[in-house]
């Protein structure tokens, strides 16, 4: 009985039909390797494009973070700027007062001239102050304003002399040293603005009485 059972599980073997599976070519393996590479390098661009959007973000929240404290700020200076304005406003009304009930006209005058001394050593401390603040920043950024410079020679304008700022009757502002060697060969009393082309005539050719741009030293 034992050799029947044996023969038959063979012949039920044989009778399965085996799956032959398909061996891949080399063809298939090639495009196989490609596809993966294509995927790796897919990914490295993803990964590198989203840590930059993460940078970018975080540098865009520092910014948005920085402009509302200096904001912040600047509301606080204009609002104790104000406080101050009103302050001196209200003194100054008190004077007033005491100007219009003053009769004496002599004793006036003193006030009024004592004030005008106030006011002039006041403008004084504010210029020193400003000139210290641009010193300051300009140290620190280590680059000058541009509209403190001559648009032509690029060099600094000085409150007096060769170098002083002077507005042309268009409104553009250079040294008077350029402005002197702009002056038309045979005339000698017209300047053509090298900005606008515009000409400005001065009848005596004395470019020293132009006015001097004060925006220009003091910003």
């Amino acid at each position: 009985m034992a050799p029947k059972r044996k023969s038959a599980r063979i012949e039920a073997q044989a009778a399965v039909p085996k799956v032959l599976v398909p061996k891949a070519n080399d063809k298939t393996t090639a495009e196989i390797k490609r596809l993966k590479k294509q995927l790796a390098r897919n990914k490295t661009v993803s990964t590198t494009q989203l840590n930059k959007a993460l940078s970018d973000l975080k540098l865009a929240q520092y910014e948005l973070k920085r402009n509302k404290m200096r904001h912040a700020l600047e509301s606080e200076e204009k609002d104790d700027e104000l406080e101050m304005l009103k302050t001196d406003n209200h003194a100054l009304e008190k004077e007033i007062k005491k100007f219009k009930n003053c009769k004496d006209t002599k004793k006036a005058t003193e006030k009024m001239q004592a004030e005008y001394k106030k006011i002039e050593q006041s403008r004084k401390r504010m210029l020193e102050a400003q000139s210290l603040l641009r010193a300051e920043q300009e140290k620190k950024f280590k680059e000058a304003k541009p509209w403190r410079q001559c648009e032509i020679c690029t060099e600094e304008f000085t409150k007096t002399g060769a170098r002083s700022p002077r507005t042309m009757s268009c409104g553009h502002t250079f040294c008077l040293t350029c402005l002197e060697s702009m002056k038309e060969t045979y005339f000698r009393t017209q300047i053509r603005c090298p900005t606008d082309r515009k000409y400005m005539y001065c009848k005596d050719g004395d470019l020293k009485k132009l006015p001097i741009n004060y925006l220009a030293l003091h910003m």
